[in-house]
């Protein structure tokens, strides 16, 4: 297989309200022991992409604290690693703060990664993919642009906003155009692109010579007028977290043995950074059922259909239901909650019952006191 370059592009990243006010989504915790990024970083390294960058769209500091020293996912550090790509200068004007400035503002890593073709993925659409077929067939059919894309059966109330593809009868991308809800059976952009390391290139000039506000996903849409771009179908597990209800419900849609399987996989690593931590303590008034709970956790309470981060204390009398608590957070004795996304260090004292519906989650601020 040709060598390959992965891309992790933030900048089309969606927000999850107040949960990402001080954070990218693509660091944002998740399933108690993941962050988002994990998932399309482990893509690359299991399909064999050493070489990765990451194009950082805003919050530099979540990303830096969640990565470490980057090594976690590359099998091989010494011909591959993980750059971060920050576009300093346009960091303050949202409108040219995209992916195609930061590509041109870091144009040294392109040129100074071994490789003839480019994966491209975001980090708000979680799915499970090997790259190397599609790059083969990419390679052996000359498809210099080709964009990954879904067949959903409930566009009406899934993915709004995200493009829909047009695709021909011979799998050639035609258009691309929001998905605004009028209907279900829709073929969504997965905003993965494996393109040509050369034709990235002159997509960047393309785009820089037509509007100093246009990304990627403009250039592409506007390219397929005019040139052959191939579309590969995706099958299987697929989610595009773009709220905090999204955030609670896909969380917690992966308790159910279905949904995790067609996520995880026994010969598909996820790989993350690791803490030393030891394994969760359950106290004798413990009651835990249809839950996540990580290491470092001290369960004395009752904890149903729930994530439950690291470290994490719940005391006797203590109920979770329906529920994500983000780590180091500490639920006191009696207290009731359901619905409630928790963030980190916050600590539950005062208010006994927090009671709320998967559609309007509770949400605790990290770090406060309630």
């Amino acid at each position: 297989m040709a060598k390959a370059i992965g891309i992790l592009d933030l900048h089309g990243s969606n927000d999850l309200g107040p949960l990402t006010e001080n954070r990218s989504i693509a660091s944002t915790s998740f399933l108690g022991r993941y962050a988002f990024m994990d998932f399309p970083l482990s893509n690359f390294a299991n399909s064999g992409i050493d070489q990765q960058g990451m194009l950082v769209r805003d919050h530099l500091r979540s990303i830096i604290q969640h990565l470490g020293n980057s090594h976690s996912w590359s099998s091989n550090t010494k011909l591959g690693g993980l750059s971060l790509l920050y576009d300093e200068p346009m960091a303050s004007y949202p409108a040219y703060n995209n992916d195609v400035n930061n590509l041109l503002e870091n144009s040294w890593f392109l040129k100074g990664t071994s490789g003839d073709v480019v994966v491209i993925a975001p980090s708000h659409i979680l799915y499970r993919m090997d790259f190397r077929p599609l790059i083969r067939d990419h390679i052996k059919n000359n498809h210099r642009i080709s964009v990954v894309v879904h067949t959903l059966n409930n566009g009406k109330t899934s993915f709004l906003g995200e493009d829909i593809a047009t695709v021909d009868e011979r799998g050639f991308l035609r258009d691309l155009n929001p998905n605004q809800g009028t209907e279900d059976e829709i073929d969504i952009s997965m905003r993965t692109y494996i393109v040509d390391k050369e034709v990235l290139n002159g997509i960047i000039n393309v785009a820089r010579k037509t509007s100093a506000v246009y990304s990627l996903r403009d250039t592409i849409k506007m390219l397929s007028h005019d040139m052959p771009i191939f579309t590969y179908k995706h099958t299987g597990y697929i989610r595009c977290f773009d709220s905090m209800n999204s955030y609670l419900d896909y969380s917690l849609q992966l308790l159910k043995e279905s949904n995790f399987t067609s996520l995880f996989a026994p010969d598909w690593d996820i790989f993350t950074k690791t803490y030393d931590t030891p394994p969760a303590k359950y106290g004798l008034n413990a009651d835990v059922k249809g839950s996540f709970i990580a290491n470092g956790c001290q369960i004395d309470g009752t904890v149903i259909n729930s994530i439950i981060s690291r470290g994490v204390i719940v005391k006797e009398g203590a109920l979770i239901k329906d529920s994500v608590i983000l780590s180091d957070s500490f639920i006191s004795e009696d207290s009731k909650l359901s619905s409630v996304i928790c963030d980190k260090n916050a600590r539950i004292l005062h208010a006994k019952d927090l009671i709320s519906t998967p559609e309007k989650p509770v949400f605790i601020k990290r770090g406060d006191i309630v």
